[in-house]
C-alpha cells in the first residue's frame, strides 16, 4: 500500500494540490541576473527512496513517472495537480503519454490506461492481449498499438481489433504516430512506413540505413528520423521524400527535439547538436549538452551532462552564459514555449525568461 493511514493520505493529497512553500535550491538571485524568474513551484508526494524515472511535457500538462510506476500529472501553466495514480506494479513497463481530445493514454503493463484531463478521473484500464513495444497512438476512430509481436494492431474504442499491419520484412515496430488521415510507424530495421489511417494501404516508405530505435518526431509537415546509422533525417510527411540528412558521427537513440526553426539532436559521445530546420546545416555543437529544456526566440536553454544550464545563441552560434543547475534531479523538454520545467527532489519548478 502506498499510504498506511487516512492521515497520511490527507497529507499527501494536500502536498499534491497545494504549491510548496519550501525555498528552491536554484539561486533566485542568479536566475534574476540571467533574466529568469520562477513562475510557480509545486510539490509531488514521493515516498522515501522513490525516484523520478521520467518527466514529460505534452500539451498543457507535465507527466511525472516514478520508479514505482506512480504517475503524477500537473497543469504546466500553474502547477495545479490534475491527477495522481498508480499506473502499474513496479518494474513493469509504462509508456510515454499520448493525448487526444482532453484524454491521455498510456500503455501500462498489459493495459491501455486512459485518464480524463478535465476531471482527472481514470476512464478505463482495458486489458491488452499482447505486449506493447512503445507508446500508443490515437485518433478519432482508432487506437494504434505497436506490439512486441512485430505487428501494428488497430483497435476500435471498444478494443475490438479491426486489422493488423505487418512490416514488409517482419521487423519490430519501435514507434507510431497518427492523425485522422494517416499513420506513420518506424521499425528496428530502419524503415518508416506511412499508411492510410482506416485501412492497411501503404502510402509511402522511407528507408534509412540503420535501425530506428528513437521515437519519430513530427511537426506539421515534416518527420524527423533519428537513426542508429548516425544520421538525422528530415522527410516530407506527405510524400516520404527525404528533405535533408545530417551526419552526427554517432549512434542516435534519442528523438530529435524539433522547434520551428531549429532541431536539436543528442548524439552519444558527441553532445547536443543544433541544426537549422530548413537547410539541415549545423548551427552549433555543445559537447557537454544532454538535452533541450526550452527555447526563447534565438536563445536555447540546454541541460548539460554536468547539470549546468547552458544558454546558447542560435543566431550567433555560440554559448552566452551558464547557470548552476546542480540541484536539478529531473527535467523535461518543452517544445511549446519558453518555460523551463525542472525538479529538485519532490519540488517541481517552472522557470521563465523575464519579459521586458
Amino acid at each position: 500500500m502506498r499510504n498506511s493511514c487516512l492521515i497520511c493520505l490527507a497529507v499527501l493529497t494536500f502536498l499534491m494540490i497545494i504549491p510548496t512553500q519550501s525555498p528552491a535550491k536554484i539561486n533566485d538571485t542568479l536566475l534574476k541576473e540571467a533574466s529568469l524568474h520562477t513562475v510557480w513551484q509545486s510539490a509531488v508526494a514521493l515516498n522515501p527512496k522513490e525516484k523520478v524515472q521520467q518527466m514529460t511535457v505534452l500539451g498543457n500538462y507535465i507527466y511525472i513517472l516514478t520508479n514505482s510506476n506512480y504517475l503524477f500529472c500537473l497543469d504546466r501553466n500553474d502547477g495545479r495537480s490534475v491527477f495522481s495514480i498508480s499506473a502499474a506494479d513496479a518494474d513493469l513497463p509504462v509508456s510515454q503519454p499520448a493525448d487526444f481530445n482532453n484524454t491521455v493514454y498510456f500503455a501500462a503493463a498489459n493495459n491501455l490506461l486512459a485518464v480524463d484531463l478535465q476531471s482527472g478521473n481514470e476512464l478505463f484500464r482495458n486489458k491488452i492481449e499482447f505486449p506493447i513495444s512503445s507508446r500508443p497512438a490515437v485518433n478519432t476512430k482508432y487506437f494504434y498499438l505497436p506490439g512486441m509481436d512485430k505487428q501494428l494492431h488497430v483497435l476500435q474504442r471498444d478494443m475490438f481489433q479491426v486489422f493488423r499491419v505487418n512490416p514488409d520484412d517482419h521487423s519490430g515496430i519501435t514507434s507510431v504516430i497518427a492523425n485522422d488521415n494517416s499513420i506513420v510507424f518506424a521499425t528496428n530495421s530502419g524503415k518508416v512506413y506511412c499508411m492510410n489511417a482506416n485501412q492497411p494501404i501503404k502510402l509511402w516508405q522511407f528507408d534509412a540505413v540503420g535501425s530506428i530505435e528513437a521515437a519519430l518526431t513530427k511537426t506539421d509537415d515534416s518527420i524527423y528520423v533519428s537513426s542508429k546509422d548516425t544520421n538525422l533525417y528530415k522527410i516530407d510527411a506527405n510524400s516520404g521524400k527525404m528533405l535533408w540528412k545530417f551526419y552526427t558521427g554517432s549512434f542516435l537513440n534519442v528523438s530529435a527535439r524539433a522547434i520551428e526553426k531549429v532541431v536539436y539532436q543528442y548524439a552519444i559521445n558527441k553532445g547536443l547538436y543544433a541544426v537549422d530546420a530548413n537547410s539541415g546545416k549545423q548551427l552549433w555543437l555543445s559537447p557537454d549538452g544532454a538535452d533541450l529544456l526550452a527555447e526563447d526566440g534565438s536563445k536555447a536553454y540546454v541541460i548539460s551532462q554536468k547539470n549546468i544550464c547552458e544558454v546558447m545563441d542560435n543566431a550567433a552560434a555560440k554559448r552566452l552564459y551558464t547557470l548552476n543547475f546542480e540541484a536539478v534531479t529531473a527535467f523535461a523538454t518543452n517544445p511549446y514555449d519558453s518555460k523551463i520545467y525542472v525538479m529538485e527532489d519532490n519540488a517541481v519548478l517552472c522557470i521563465e525568461p523575464i519579459k521586458k
